[in-house]
């Protein structure tokens, strides 16, 4: 069986791909765990370091140089990114002793980088140890933004700007949600199981399930294990899917023998659950602009035994004509956007996000809603979505857009939502429906109703 050791050094492998290559966290984890042999445990732990690391960098780095005579940006990767490690230990992790969070960070570095390193990372280390008590953070009455920033772990354009709308308190509690762990949520396959069904296997399987009291189909699964190499998910029995994604195809309330457009479709967990509620009956299209994201829409397809979608290969801005001609009963477009409500599932996107990107980001948003829009028949429905919180990419946007294009009005969505989630979040006076991490305890989405006259 791998040693804790192992886990640790896979760990330093990935995160020095992730600061080298800026490669996305979850990716250059997966490829570190695919081509090594480690148990299922040290997998775990080693996923923990990864993202945990990623996740509270900023933090780490002003501890690290709390204690550095240099610069984080100064050190070599490896040096750096063991000195991560072993704060991220002592710092996070409670369960792991500080002195085997020191001893295993000097073990790394004398193996992976040279003695001068491991003398450097010990000196770093054992100083935190014995004056914790050193590291200061901006004065929060002074300079709430960088005291944040710091304490919290997020780029000071993003909490800048949720200070303006939150103000301090509600911030602090949004990029605490955020650093949280998300939990696991599955939504059964109803075309092929019931949830309650669903739920006694995977108890059967030996994993902790407990049906949703927001969503009808959905399942939190609390320790996951080897989830996804179970025979049920082979089987297609679940797909893997948050909450509040759930929602949206819940929003667009399709019905069997309907015609529907889902307008950048990948990975298809939208898709496949607009197949569930038609009863695998009618006709979906999937487009997506990219041919490696589109077949993940055709694996899922296969998996989860659906019939009803067509996936297309194209830039929905510029619908092939043979689509162009048809008019829809229903479409979806759940949009590329900035990622601000996913936060805690994403680890690095809050280090690759810019304040420039949302205005890039808006105007795509913009060019596929209005593409979107031509294909809706008379009485037809448009529901938009995003995995953001930012009022521009949400709310603005479709009054924007509205106020351009009288045929389309909102309408309320809460009608179309689950009861349960109804009951739990109704948001008086407002059509749409938001959500965020730190109130609801579920991915932060937007997603409006439209209606063509």
């Amino acid at each position: 069986m791998a040693s804790p050791e192992s886990a640790r050094e896979s760990a330093l492998r990935a995160l020095i791909e992730i600061d080298e290559k800026d490669s996305y966290a979850r990716q250059a984890r997966n490829r570190i765990l695919d081509s090594g042999d480690l148990a299922l445990r040290d997998r775990a732990f080693c996923t923990e370091l990864i993202l945990g690391v990623t996740k509270h960098r900023k933090t780490i780095d002003h501890i690290i140089e709390t204690f550095s005579t240099r610069p984080v940006r100064k050190m070599d990767p490896v040096t750096r990114n063991t000195l991560r490690l072993g704060v991220y230990q002592i710092s996070y992790l409670e369960r792991i002793p500080k002195h085997a969070a020191v001893s295993e960070s000097v073990a790394l570095a004398k193996k992976y980088a040279h003695i001068g390193s491991a003398g450097f990372v010990n000196a770093v280390l054992r100083s935190f140890l014995r004056k914790p008590d050193a590291i200061r953070f901006p004065d929060p009455v002074y300079d709430e933004v960088s005291y944040i920033s710091l304490k919290y772990s997020h780029p000071e354009w993003l909490v800048s700007r949720w200070i303006k709308r939150f103000g301090d308190e509600e911030t602090i509690r949004l990029c605490q949600a955020n650093n949280e762990e998300a939990p696991l949520t599955v939504r059964t396959n109803t075309l092929k199981t019931t949830r309650d069904a669903l739920v006694k296997e995977l108890g059967l399987g030996g994993f902790e399930a407990h049906p949703s009291h927001l969503v009808d189909e959905g399942i939190e699964v609390r320790n996951t294990g080897n989830l996804f190499g179970h025979e049920l998910y082979l089987k297609g029995m679940f797909f893997a899917q948050d909450i509040a994604s759930m929602l949206v195809a819940h929003a667009l309330a399709p019905e069997p023998n309907e015609c529907v457009l889902d307008v950048a479709a990948a990975p298809g967990g939208k898709t496949t659950h607009i197949a569930q509620l038609m009863e695998d009956r009618g006709k979906i299209i999937a487009c997506d602009a990219y041919d490696h994201r589109l077949e993940f829409i055709k694996s899922n397809l296969e998996r989860l035994g659906i019939s009803s979608v067509r996936p297309v290969l194209c830039d929905s801005r510029n619908l092939p004509e043979d689509i162009k001609a048809i008019e829809f009963d229903k479409v979806l477009l759940d949009a590329p956007c900035s990622g601000t409500g996913v936060l805690r599932r994403r680890a690095d996107l809050r280090w690759q996000r810019t304040e420039e990107d949302l205005e890039r980001l808006v105007v795509l948003q913009r060019e596929l809603l209005e593409s979107a829009a031509h294909q809706v028949k008379s009485g037809g429905v448009l529901v938009f979505s995003t995995c953001s919180i930012e009022p521009e990419e949400n709310s603005e946007l479709i009054s924007d857009f509205v106020s351009e294009h009288p045929e389309f009005s909102v309408e309320n969505v809460q009608p179309y939502l689950p009861v349960g989630f109804k009951t739990a979040f109704q948001e008086q006076g407002k059509p749409y429906v938001n959500t965020y991490p730190h109130i609801h305890r579920i991915d932060g989405f937007f997603i409006a109703r439209l209606i063509r006259r």
